[in-house]
């Protein structure tokens, strides 16, 4: 996109709607064009400002954040939603992405602890891109039935093990511990789940990403489009989680919410 994306901000709690369209309004990289406190007023300014994407919080007054998403959807196809969360129950998650998961995320407001992979997400969901909480990732691998014909049918049983310990956003290590394996034996198992999988094992980044969504996808977790390039996000280990208060004295940017990435042991 060669101009920068133009948002509106949709919360129905002042603090959080005004610390947003401050953090934001600091950035070239995007532009706020309106920031409305319910589900009206969202409906409202998006058909007005016609923007490329709209942060809502799933709590909206008036008419809820999910129902406010499926309107603008209608409307405005191409727009990027980016829904934010205080709730962590899989089915909320599951009802805003069916039927169309292009060009959304999905987000927990207690993770939600930075400028730059917040604006990272906003340029992905405008180019119809899918990002997912991790925590949620975790929530919805509940099941290790594959189903017939899918693209898990070549791994091992083995492998099915590490791809969803994968999907539960598990280490080397960790898996290694879970499985009574050493760490370098789940290394080659992972080497050997993203070829099966065609995914490129040199950019072990992104091959892990699209490995759990299949995974997902194949045991029907989170159904997907196939030509979605989807990508789960991760908040980074730290002692508390800042309050987003905190941030509005200083710098624009600060560390936490970041792309997914299991690290190696």
């Amino acid at each position: 996109m060669a101009d920068a994306p133009r948002i509106v901000i949709a919360d129905g709690h002042e603090l959080m709607r005004e610390s947003l369209s401050l953090l934001l309004g600091r950035e070239d990289s995007v532009e706020v064009v309106a920031a409305v406190a319910d589900g009206p007023s969202a409906l409202a300014a998006a058909s007005e400002t016609r923007p490329d994407a709209i942060i809502v919080d799933i709590g909206l007054p008036k008419i809820n954040g999910i129902e406010v998403s499926n309107r603008i959807r209608e409307t405005l196809p191409e727009a990027g939603i980016i829904l934010i969360s205080s709730h962590d129950r899989a089915e909320y998650m599951k009802e805003f992405l069916k039927d169309d998961s292009a060009g959304k995320a999905y987000l927990l407001k207690a993770t939600l602890n930075s400028t730059r992979d917040l604006i990272r997400t906003i340029q992905d969901v405008c180019v119809g891109r899918t990002v997912l909480d991790p925590a949620m990732v975790s929530k919805l691998t509940t099941s290790t039935n594959v189903r017939v014909g899918s693209e898990l049918k070549g791994l091992t049983n083995r492998e099915l093990q590490v791809i969803a310990l994968m999907a539960k956003a598990h280490s080397n290590r960790a898996i290694a511990e879970i499985l009574y394996i050493q760490p370098r034996t789940v290394e080659h198992h992972i080497s050997s789940i993203l070829a099966k999988l065609g995914f490129n094992a040199d950019g072990e980044y992104h091959g892990r990403v699209h490995a759990v969504l299949t995974y997902l996808d194949a045991t029907g977790q989170l159904p997907l489009q196939a030509h979605e390039l989807t990508r789960v996000a991760e908040v980074e280990a730290q002692p508390a989680l800042t309050p987003f208060s905190d941030r509005l004295n200083g710098a624009s940017t600060f560390k936490g919410f970041q792309g997914f990435q299991q690290k190696a042991a």
